[in-house]
């Protein structure tokens, strides 16, 4: 029989949150809120650019389809960080578009997603939930109606 050794791993967290004066994580994790808010209207700007940035690669989108897919993405992870659910939703069925199994989307398809997360950037000014929702829909039908031809 073989016999086998434990190795414990450091876990730096419960070090902090139990050495004399650390971070109960309620803390911690009230501490990142405020930071990502604080941030908010920086980010704002950035991901103006971002949906800027794939609005003019929409214009090659079959040479551009891997940049757009990145760009996408970057908007789907930050806008979910910053809780703009539906903008995220948007970004997410966009990179769903364009993955590289699929065939390149058409200028239309990309230029639709731009103009809904344009909208959905200021979810207080872009209609009610049931508008916001019926848009969700209708997009998620248009991948897939892109991914049957």
């Amino acid at each position: 029989m073989k016999s086998f050794r434990r190795f414990a791993v450091e876990n730096k967290f419960s070090k902090l949150a139990t050495a004399p004066g650390g971070i109960r994580a309620m803390h911690a994790v009230q501490r990142a809120e405020e930071n990502i808010e604080q941030s908010r209207d920086a980010y704002l700007v950035v991901l103006d650019e971002k949906i800027d940035c794939i609005a003019a690669l929409g214009a090659s989108v079959e040479a551009e389809q891997a940049a757009i897919y990145r760009t996408a993405n970057e908007v789907f992870a930050e806008a979910g960080a910053y809780g703009l659910k539906e903008l995220s939703a948007v970004a997410h069925n966009l990179c769903s578009l364009t993955t590289d199994d699929r065939p390149a989307p058409t200028q239309a398809m990309v230029a639709v997603h731009v103009d809904a997360m344009r909208a959905l950037r200021r979810p207080e000014l872009a209609g009610s939930p049931e508008a916001r929702a019926a848009v969700l829909a209708g997009l998620k039908d248009l991948t897939r109606r892109a991914a049957a031809r």
